[in-house]
């Protein structure tokens, strides 16, 4: 079997971000927006565009061939920590090979595992991790939030992690995230602080390759399965899984610190999902949890490059036309409250049709591991509500949520 060594990453605290510029980001003032969707809908300047109304969003995001995702040649440098590096489909806008390692993803991630797996096991951690957690107030960032997903990761992907490497892991797959998803252009950095995250989560995945590989498992883990795949040789696996990873844990803590912290802010909301939860209603408790997840979504919206001169809505008043090389901002979290397409946008509505949520993106690189987030999501959400039906903040500052960069960190709750 191959000796692996686990190479050095020391998490360091990012910046501290503005309080006014977090609070921006986690909550655009929609309500100022909407003015500015009437007037202003595709503002651009020095190079940089963004488009606010959904049908604009929408537009720009499912043309994959003139809008171009900005962090694609860095993903594949990442996954292999050397250039060119290997692909995974997030970074991929041509549609026959996004159409190839998708086909690879779908056969390793099964639509029956969704019930039988993940939904059973996340609720089995979350509950696991609610006993073990003290009486009175309790941190359900780390001990929930990204507890779950880290557990789903080692469970069900088959990632060999080991215990005293979960809270480094989850940091290195969040420098990750917010290096490859930020605002273009996606370069390595000077500090070299995304090579370091980068190597760290390789090796751990690349540990867990070679250990089914060396010995065959016979388990129904993705690892397992990716490496029964003759068409999947270990590049290809290594790098489904760290997109499948760098995709779960960061944006899945993102997402459920939000929705915890909504939850805290609005009654309503809160009262909504503890009667869904009591009641059993998994579908209805999901649709409570990313309703209020639109009011605080996990970022303004998806960036993209525009590969050539193009026109926007060309045939509205509104047309705006955009030179090549045009840095555009997808607003996600406009368009989600855009009274043209969402009835009653400013209304907390657990009804709402899916079509109105553009939490896992849409067109093309619509997120491919969406259902396992939201069940992963729901069935946590689940657990805490039935443990702790009367969830409130801890006092003090241990009450507030305390960001990593953007990401959630710390909210103590009793």
């Amino acid at each position: 079997m191959v000796a692996h060594v686990i190479p050095p990453y020391l998490p360091i605290r990012p910046g501290r971000v503005k309080p006014f510029l977090a609070r921006l980001i986690m909550s655009p003032p929609q309500r100022l927006l909407a003015p500015v969707r009437l007037l202003w809908p595709i503002p651009r300047a020095f190079g940089w565009a963004a488009v606010l109304r959904y049908d604009d969003v929408a537009e720009v995001l499912q043309r994959h061939d003139v809008f171009r995702v900005p962090f694609a040649a860095e993903i594949s440098r990442l996954n292999d920590g050397a250039e060119p590096g290997t692909p995974f489909i997030l970074g991929i806008d041509d549609e026959h090979a996004h159409r190839r390692q998708l086909e690879d993803i779908m056969w390793a991630f099964r639509l029956r595992d969704i019930g039988e797996i993940v939904a059973p096991r996340s609720f089995a951690s979350a509950e696991a991790h609610l006993k073990k957690a003290p009486p009175g107030s309790f941190d359900a960032i780390p001990g929930l939030i990204t507890a779950v997903p880290l557990d789903i990761c080692r469970a069900y992907y088959g990632v060999a992690l080991e215990e005293n490497e979960r809270q480094t892991f989850a940091y290195a797959a969040i420098e990750l995230s917010g290096h490859l998803f930020g605002a273009p252009p996606i370069e390595p950095t000077a500090e070299g602080r995304e090579n370091d995250a980068g190597a760290y989560v390789r090796a751990i995945v690349d540990r867990s390759i070679d250990r089914e590989l060396a010995a065959p498992s016979g388990s129904e883990t993705i690892v397992a399965r990716l490496a029964r795949r003759p068409e999947c040789d270990k590049r290809t696996i290594r790098a489904i899984l760290i997109g499948m990873i760098t995709g779960f844990v960061p944006t899945n803590t993102m997402a459920g610190g939000h929705i915890l912290e909504m939850l805290l802010r609005k009654p309503t909301m809160l009262n909504a999902a503890r009667f869904a939860a009591e009641s059993g209603d998994d579908d209805r408790l999901r649709h409570c949890l990313f309703e209020a997840l639109r009011y605080m979504p996990i970022n303004l919206g998806p960036f993209r490059i525009c590969s050539r001169d193009y026109t926007v809505a060309s045939d509205a008043r509104r047309a705006a036309k955009l030179a090549k090389d045009t840095k555009v901002l997808a607003m996600t979290s406009s368009a989600m409250f855009d009274s043209r397409h969402v009835l009653r946008p400013f209304r907390f509505d657990p009804s709402r049709p899916a079509s109105n949520h553009m939490h896992f993106g849409f067109g093309m690189h619509w997120c491919a591991g969406a259902m396992i987030a939201r069940t992963q999501i729901t069935q946590t959400f689940k657990a805490l509500l039935l443990a702790r039906p009367k969830a409130e903040r801890a006092p003090g500052r241990r009450g507030k949520l305390a960001l990593w960069g953007l990401f959630p960190d710390h909210l103590y709750i009793v």
